[in-house]
């Protein structure tokens, strides 16, 4: 599989590939302050345009505990979740892809691509939109990412000789069957009495204008 080939898959808690080995990984600098803005501005201009709009979305800030754990996970280059009973609260998404990509947004674009399969409450016509209802779940206030390098990696049964595996830890995690990722109505109107009654970009936030990273 050659470096201009670029193919992306994507993994949530809710699809458990099993049969997977781990192989190594080629130790890459933290992920860089940059690269934490873009995961977490992208996953928060997603919550903000839901349809139908939701009442009571948390606003998403990025949390440097997950971010750990996510990179613990990531290290061992194993396409396939952190074992079930390490993620009793946490949620988590896996992409991984075999080229190249610009910016690291590449590697979430198709979790937000699986709204268009998705119809509110919980309905999928596709054969997965929990990677998206992940994103949108409204108490889900907090994510950390990390991403890896790995080599001869197996993902779905084929070896990949070159990959780049991203992991994000959710908390609290959504997707609990049977219910919707969250409430419809204006914007704000249903937030969390914790918030004081703030709002930004149709999120509920503790400050008017959330600081970046």
């Amino acid at each position: 599989m050659t470096a201009c080939v670029q193919l992306v898959l994507a993994a949530t808690l809710w699809m458990m590939p099993g049969g997977i080995n781990a192989y190594r990984s080629r130790r890459k600098p933290a992920i860089s302050p940059r690269e934490m803005n873009a995961l977490l501005d992208y996953h928060n201009r997603v919550r903000s345009q839901v349809f139908p709009p939701a009442a009571n979305m948390e606003y998403m800030l990025w949390d440097e505990e997950l971010a750990k754990s996510a990179d613990s996970w990531a290290s061992r280059c194993v396409w396939d979740h952190s074992p079930t009973q390490a993620m009793k609260y946490v949620g988590q998404n896996l992409s991984v892809t075999s080229g190249r990509y610009q910016s690291i947004t590449d590697l979430v674009r198709s979790w937000n691509d699986e709204r268009h399969h998705f119809s509110y409450p919980n309905r999928c016509s596709g054969s997965v939109c929990s990677h998206y209802t992940q994103m949108v779940w409204a108490s889900t206030s907090r994510v950390g990412c990390a991403v890896r390098k790995c080599s001869n990696m197996d993902v779905f049964g084929s070896t990949w000789r070159e990959a780049t595996l991203l992991v994000c830890n959710y908390l609290i995690k959504g997707n609990w069957v049977g219910e919707a990722p969250y409430k419809t109505g204006r914007p704000c109107s249903v937030c969390p009495p914790s918030y004081g009654g703030s709002c930004w970009r149709n999120q509920c936030t503790l400050n008017k204008k959330p600081r970046r990273l």
